[in-house]
């Protein structure tokens, strides 16, 4: 028997067929990755490795919410690899900066898949001015000063980011959104 199909038919059923190799092989390589190292990265650019191209993205996130279980396993995950005190020693890329922080507050945003967070740094911490003979001042004394404060306090925000992300968003998949950070005296 011959079924005659439209070529817009035929693309539907290409594609779907895709989407569902391509899915099955991410799982594939995630669950290999979880049982080689014990978690999964999230890696937004694993597209390109399986040849997937329309809206990727999008369905990446979707199909990684899946496979972690769904938004409600990766907020808890990530709220227990928030809950501790982040140090910039830690970190290669922490340039002249040398502090700790914490996430105090946390909000939800399933739709957006990211969480919005609120931090505190601690007063004692320091930066390196390079551009001033490589001062070392603290932090604290340094948001006094409006001259430089505003590309410090930049800088801070984008360090914290970064730790966040390496931390956080590529072992849940979750984005984090740094809205505010306060120094403590």
């Amino acid at each position: 028997m011959k079924i005659i199909i439209t070529e817009n038919q035929y693309e539907l059923i290409k594609e779907d067929f895709s989407q569902e190799s391509t899915k099955k092989i991410l799982f594939k390589i995630w669950n290999n990755e979880l049982k080689n190292t014990g978690n999964v990265e999230f890696d937004g650019t694993i597209g390109k490795y399986v040849d997937y191209k329309p809206s990727f993205h999008a369905q990446l996130e979707q199909w990684f919410t899946e496979f972690m279980g769904g938004w409600g396993k990766m907020v808890e995950a990530s709220n227990k690899l928030l809950d501790k005190t982040f140090d910039t020693n830690n970190y290669d890329f922490s340039g002249g900066y040398d502090f700790r922080f914490y996430v105090d507050e946390i909000e939800e945003w399933e739709e957006d898949h990211y969480l919005i967070v609120r931090c505190r740094v601690n007063g004692d911490g320091k930066v390196t001015l390079m551009y001033d003979d490589y001062e070392t001042l603290l932090l604290s004394h340094v948001e006094e000063n409006e001259e430089i404060w505003w590309e410090v306090e930049s800088e801070i925000k984008s360090l914290i980011e970064d730790i966040l992300y390496q931390e956080v968003t590529k072992k849940t998949g979750i984005f984090i959104d740094v809205q505010q950070f306060l120094i403590e005296s």
